[in-house]
């Protein structure tokens, strides 16, 4: 199940609920190491929590979804997590579900979480070979399961098995090129070790907890998730490398420790405290960006910080396009003010 969308999530505050009940929300049923950070960091992104806190208690109690201020007893006109110039000050809970998430996935990548597995093109047995050559020409597949009406697989169409019926002289039939040879796999394998199978066979099948096939995953189907699951991972690389130069050239130690007591650089900073950091006139002039609203960077930011924390869960849903194009119109601000200068020689 999805992580539920913002609007959902904004519709629980007020709501009291079991524990039972809020991991369901998530399609979770237990509280480990997966559930717990995620469903901390969605109702953080979203500026609530519960009270009391889920993570503790059976899961026959109940909890209310409030405001992160409410429970922290925070008013209006009163700032949240702020250090109150010494750095000793409450952390921001926000914060706190940014260091939860840390800075690698929170969980190993599973087979059923590429998006090719949960979805498969085949043919049935009493169809044509003609016909299955036809689905394979139209969406560009090398391979084809051939599974009947009740959901029982019968075996696999390949280009090659079509080849072989040529070079054998059998005929041309559905029947003689359907191949035993193929590999098939859980959903809730990981992902890691059955790479060789895949790299070794070019594809393997992949069975749902009931049996039946649900999925197809081949070595294009690979490279083309690498890219949808690295794609961000290096966007927001380069975004938090930028960011700390741009900060690092004007922002000193004290000015570090005023938003933190305990760093003592910009390069130790989370996404939280770059945005209180930035949250002051005074140390905003310091930049020197006259042309860029302090208010509309900083919201960005916390825009940006709330993608860095989804991407850092691999379970998490893919991105939204409009996300994506967050993280890519972002970098490109930040690349006006930290170019690359490469040096050139006219020698």
């Amino acid at each position: 199940m999805p992580t539920p969308d913002d609007a959902v999530l904004k519709s629980l505050e007020g709501v009291t609920l079991s524990i039972r009940d809020l991991l369901s929300r998530w399609g979770f049923r237990v509280r480990d190491h997966a559930s717990v950070p995620q469903i901390r960091l969605d109702l953080t992104s979203v500026g609530l929590t519960t009270m009391p806190d889920f993570a503790t208690g059976p899961q026959d109690v109940e909890v209310e979804v409030v405001p992160i201020g409410l429970k922290h007893g925070v008013g209006v006109g009163v700032g949240v997590g702020t250090d109150d110039g010494d750095g000793d000050g409450e952390k921001d809970p926000a914060d706190a579900a940014e260091e939860a998430v840390g800075k690698f996935p929170q969980t190993a990548m599973r087979v059923h979480d590429l998006r090719c597995a949960d979805s498969v093109t085949s043919i049935t047995p009493d169809e044509t070979l003609s016909v299955a050559m036809g689905r394979m020409a139209e969406f560009g597949y090398s391979q084809l399961p051939v599974i009947d009406a009740s959901g029982t697989l019968h075996g696999v169409v390949t280009w090659a098995s079509i080849a072989h019926i040529h070079a054998t002289g059998r005929e041309m039939c559905l029947a003689s090129a359907i191949s035993g040879e193929y590999e098939i796999v859980n959903a809730s394998a990981h992902l890691l070790p059955v790479l060789p199978t895949i790299r070794e066979h070019e594809f393997v099948l992949v069975r749902a907890a009931d049996g039946r096939v649900t999925g197809i995953v081949t070595s294009a189907d690979l490279a083309g998730e690498f890219g949808t699951v690295a794609r961000p991972f290096f966007t927001l690389g380069e975004i938090e490398r930028r960011l700390r130069r741009c900060l690092g050239r004007v922002y000193d130690d004290s000015d570090v420790q005023q938003v933190h007591k305990r760093r003592k650089s910009v390069d130790e900073l989370m996404f939280g405290e770059y945005i209180r950091l930035l949250d002051d006139e005074e140390r905003w002039a310091k930049l020197g960006w006259p042309l860029v609203d302090r208010d509309h960077f900083i919201g960005l930011l916390g825009r940006v910080k709330n993608v860095r924390n989804t991407v850092m869960h691999f379970n998490a849903p893919a991105l939204r396009p409009e996300q994506l194009d967050l993280l890519d119109s972002f970098v490109s601000m930040l690349r006006l003010y930290d170019p690359d200068y490469r040096a050139t020689s006219t020698a």
